[in-house]
């Protein structure tokens, strides 16, 4: 009898030691995301004068990815793409307006997904698009968010519309804004005077991401009783470029390099692409920063930003290898997108050049973790994209498998970085253009057919459209093929300054692609200027223009 108690006793117990066992030996994910940042840190030779020693080394410990992509170059879309697992074209998502959840509101995040599967979920800062939590159930606890545009100023202090030219900020010792007023000159009806910069006398804590760091360690620092999945979303170094002054002292302004630049690039660039280039929608134009000699001092404010995030970065890695958690955590490193500061005449995001699509990705697995070909510190040259951060978390914590998602796992690449992967990348620039990137090749395709080519090889800063040249044709057409088509929309039209978006159901969409507030594409204004919209569907009636991407002449 003694026996057979103790034998069931066993039978009860082991399924609670077996389930013990298996949720000791899941792996936990620190989820770092850094915002609007170029592939400029030091690890990827991006910019000459860049210091991230925190990412450089977390690059060492992993592989990290030389050639990552966006999905889309704004922040809303890029970190939908992320958050759903799916492109723009499936979700709706392609502007700042709103988040991923007012468009595909039966979407489970990323973050969600964890969370039903026994997972701890936490997060701080700007995980979502916004400056702190927008959606409550995808998160256990929530930390700090971004503050006012990720700076340590109040909404009034950083208004724009209506406020005196200057306002002095006494608790910080400064006058605002700091770069003499860029940002007014072309986003006169911004909110935010975002398009600003300079040194602050305060210490990292002083700033929102100090803030989201601090809570981060502490996090690190506890014991859980179930793997976690923590995410950290770093503001910087997005606009305004504002951080402690510490970080604006290892930069000389006299020695700055800048970007590399041709005379009269965009000569053989279509209209929607210098559209793109002049726009003042993410920030002011590169015309205005130049004319008023803030360029070198503009980068260097950018490169200050970049180097106090990086350090944000180091504090919680820091915590991280202190803590028990170190042996057993995957750590993935990202940001949303890059930003341009004088490529292509450009300032800012939302365009579909290098220097707006490519991104730092860095992916370190546990201290406990040995692939097959596993090699510490190797990069990987394959052109992959943020979209396959989520089926690739799910295959490193052995999730269940995941429908509707349509990015692909990277973990062969993890494990051998030379691993063949022929994927073409896709970016999606607004409503009906595309960036496509392989290792040898970009092709852009704007939505009125028109088109650009760059031999990456021969071409790496994308100075030489070779898009009109017949040889290139087969080319052309091969990459075309992995454009996605969003079966929303029967046509896209531009005519002038205006560009027409025409649903399979429901009424033409107007938009004014020279608009000066937010983002491209984000003001539906169609119901203002019914005489263009009357306009655009006479001639496209008339001339029976059915094509899915039309160009109306000047009139």
């Amino acid at each position: 009898m003694k026996n057979l108690q103790q034998y069931l006793l066993i039978l009860l117990v082991l399924p609670m030691f077996i389930g013990c066992t298996e949720m000791e030996q899941k792996p936990n994910v620190l989820f770092i995301a850094v915002d609007d940042m170029a592939d400029w840190a030091t690890y990827l030779d991006g910019h000459p004068d860049a210091i991230t020693p925190n990412m450089d080394r977390l690059a060492n410990q992993g592989i990290y990815f030389t050639n990552a992509h966006c999905v889309s170059p704004i922040c809303g879309p890029s970190r939908a793409s992320i958050l759903t697992g799916m492109r723009p074209e499936t979700t709706g998502v392609y502007t700042n307006k709103g988040t991923y959840i007012d468009y595909v509101p039966d979407a489970v995040s990323l973050p969600r997904y964890f969370r039903n599967n026994d997972y701890h979920v936490m997060g701080a800062g700007k995980i979502n698009h916004a400056l702190g939590m927008v959606v409550e159930d995808n998160w256990d606890e929530y930390g700090p968010d971004c503050g006012i545009v990720g700076s340590p100023f109040t909404s009034e202090e950083l208004l724009s519309e209506g406020m005196d030219p200057t306002r002095v900020v006494s608790r910080l010792n400064c006058t605002l804004p700091m770069n003499g007023g860029l940002s007014l000159i072309d986003r006169p009806t911004m909110t935010y005077n975002s398009f600003d910069w300079g040194p602050l006398d305060i210490d990292d804590i002083g700033m929102p991401d100090g803030e989201i760091a601090e809570w981060a360690v502490n996090k690190l620092e506890q014991d859980m009783d179930k793997p976690f999945f923590l995410a950290v979303g770093f503001y910087k170094p997005h606009q305004p470029f504002f951080a402690p002054r510490k970080y604006f002292d290892m930069y000389d302004v006299e020695k700055i390099n800048l970007p590399l630049t041709l005379e009269g690039d965009l000569d053989d660039v279509p209209q929607p692409g210098i559209d793109f280039a002049h726009a003042a929608w993410s920030a002011g134009t590169h015309k205005t920063v130049v004319e008023h000699g803030k360029w070198h001092e503009g980068v260097l404010a950018y490169l200050a930003t970049i180097t106090f995030a990086d350090a944000q970065v180091g504090k919680v890695l820091e915590a991280l290898d202190r803590s028990p958690h170190a042996d057993n955590t995957w750590i993935i490193l990202w940001s949303d997108h890059g930003w341009s500061l004088g490529q292509k005449e450009h300032w800012g995001k939302h365009e579909p050049w290098q220097a707006s699509v490519k991104v730092p990705f860095i992916i370190v697995p546990p201290k406990n973790y040995s692939g097959d070909e596993l090699r510490r510190g190797s990069p990987c040259p394959a052109p992959v994209s943020l979209l396959d951060i989520y089926p690739t978390l799910i295959d490193i914590c052995g999730l269940p498998a995941k429908e509707n998602l349509e990015g692909e796992s990277l973990i062969p690449l993890v494990k051998s970085p030379d691993s063949e992967w022929n994927e073409a990348v896709v970016t999606s620039v607004g409503r009906g253009s595309h960036s496509v990137f392989t290792k040898e090749w970009r092709y852009i395709h704007y939505y009125d057919d028109s088109e650009e080519l760059y031999n990456l090889e021969t071409d790496p800063e994308e100075w030489e459209n070779l898009a009109v040249d017949p040889q290139y044709d087969q080319i052309k057409q091969d990459l075309a093929s992995h454009i996605p088509l969003d079966g929303n929309y029967r046509q896209f039209v531009r005519w002038g300054k205006w560009k027409a978006t025409i649903p399979v159901s429901g009424d033409i969409e107007l938009f004014d692609i020279h608009e000066t507030f937010g983002i491209a594409e984000q003001n539906n204004v169609a119901e203002a200027n019914p005489e263009i919209v009357q306009s655009i569907i006479e001639y496209l009636e008339k001339n029976n223009l059915t094509q899915r991407h039309v160009l109306i002449p000047e009139i």
